[in-house]
C-alpha cells in the first residue's frame, strides 16, 4: 500500500541576522493529517520557523518540502497559495474594520458591482461562524470592539475560513483560557477530520498532551528530538528544551 507523502518536511534550514544565528540547519518533518507540537525557549526558533513557513523570510541554506515537493517562499502569498494559513499569536487582523471584512481580505468585493459578491461574502462568512460555534460574534462588529480572547477566535477562524491543508496555529491559547481552550480543541478535531495537518507552536504541555499527536522540540535554532506525545514524559521534555534536567 502506498504511504502518504509527508505534509510538511524542513531540510537543514539555517537562518542568521548578522551574528545572530536563529535556525542552525534544523530539520524537522510533519506527516500528513497528523497534530505536530513544536516546542522550546523563547529564541529557540519556533518564531523564525513560523515567519519562514508563512513566506515572510526566506533560508539562507537549506529548504522546505510540501507534500513531497521542494517549495521556494518568497513570500506570504506564495504559502497561502500552496495551502499553508497561519493564525498568529500576534494578531494580523485590522481594528478598523468588521469581522467581515478582516475574513474576506484581501479579496473582499468594493464599489457598486460588488455588492452582490460583498452580500454573498456576509453570508459564508456568518454560516463559516456558525460553523465553528461562534454564532455569538457579530459578523458586522469592528474589531477593536471586541475582547482580546474573542479576536484571537477570529483570528483563527479566518485562518481556517481560507481553506488550508496546513495550519499553522502560533501560540493559540495565549489569549485563551476555560471554554476557549476546549473551543480550539474542538475546532482542531473538525479541521484534522477534514484532511488538514495542524503544526501546533506553544509553551504549554498541558495542551500539547490534549491536542497534538507528535512532538518536536527546538533548542538554539536546532531539533533535539522529536516523539510521539504519549512516548515521552514532562521531565524528558523539559530536559530536551532546556538542554538538562529539571533537578539540575
Amino acid at each position: 500500500m502506498a504511504v502518504a507523502a509527508d505534509a510538511l518536511k524542513v531540510v537543514n534550514a539555517t537562518k542568521a541576522y548578522g551574528a545572530t544565528v536563529a535556525l542552525a540547519g534544523m530539520s524537522f518533518t510533519v506527516a500528513a493529517g497528523e497534530v505536530h507540537a513544536l516546542l522550546g525557549e523563547n529564541g529557540a526558533g519556533k518564531s523564525t520557523t513560523v515567519k519562514m513557513l508563512s513566506g515572510f523570510i526566506q533560508p539562507d541554506e537549506g529548504g522546505l518540502e510540501l507534500f513531497g515537493q521542494p517549495v521556494r517562499l518568497a513570500r506570504p502569498q506564495d504559502a497561502q497559495r500552496l495551502g499553508v494559513q497561519t493564525a498568529y499569536q500576534e494578531m494580523t487582523l485590522v481594528r478598523d474594520l468588521t469581522v467581515t471584512d478582516n475574513m474576506l481580505m484581501p479579496n473582499a468585493p468594493t464599489g457598486f458591482l460588488g455588492q452582490l459578491r460583498r452580500r454573498e461574502g456576509e453570508r459564508l462568512v456568518a454560516a463559516h461562524l456558525d460553523s465553528l460555534g461562534l454564532s455569538d460574534i457579530d459578523p458586522h462588529a469592528e474589531i477593536r470592539e471586541l475582547e482580546l480572547p474573542v479576536r484571537q477566535k477570529i483570528e483563527i477562524a479566518r485562518a481556517v475560513f481560507r481553506k488550508p491543508r496546513i495550519l499553522l496555529l502560533d501560540e493559540p491559547t495565549s489569549s485563551l483560557s476555560g471554554r476557549d481552550i476546549d473551543w480550539l480543541g474542538e475546532l482542531i478535531r473538525t479541521v484534522t477530520s477534514d484532511g488538514v495537518t495542524v503544526v501546533f507552536i506553544s509553551h504549554r504541555m498541558p495542551e500539547v498532551r490534549l491536542f497534538c499527536d507528535r512532538l518536536t522540540v527546538l533548542r538554539n535554532g536546532k531539533e533535539v528530538g522529536t516523539a510521539p506525545v504519549d512516548q515521552v514524559s514532562d521531565d524528558e521534555v523539559v530536559r530536551m528544551i532546556i538542554g538538562r534536567s529539571l533537578a539540575a
